[in-house]
């Protein structure tokens, strides 16, 4: 399973509105949980990391 995990808020809307640094803790969470960082996306609007489960 693949999902975006993003680390700014998005244009649409679909990222919560937290601060940048709660997101990377809640990442690394995810991280110890099992997922992995497939691929980093950045933009002008938006910023995402990709992960997966393994």
């Amino acid at each position: 399973m693949t999902k975006r995990f993003y680390v700014t808020k998005a244009p649409s809307g679909s990222a919560p509105g937290f601060d940048r640094f709660s997101r990377i803790e809640q990442l690394n969470d995810l991280l110890a949980q099992g997922w992995r960082i497939k691929e980093f996306v950045s933009d002008k609007d938006e910023a995402f990391f990709l992960i997966e489960k393994v």
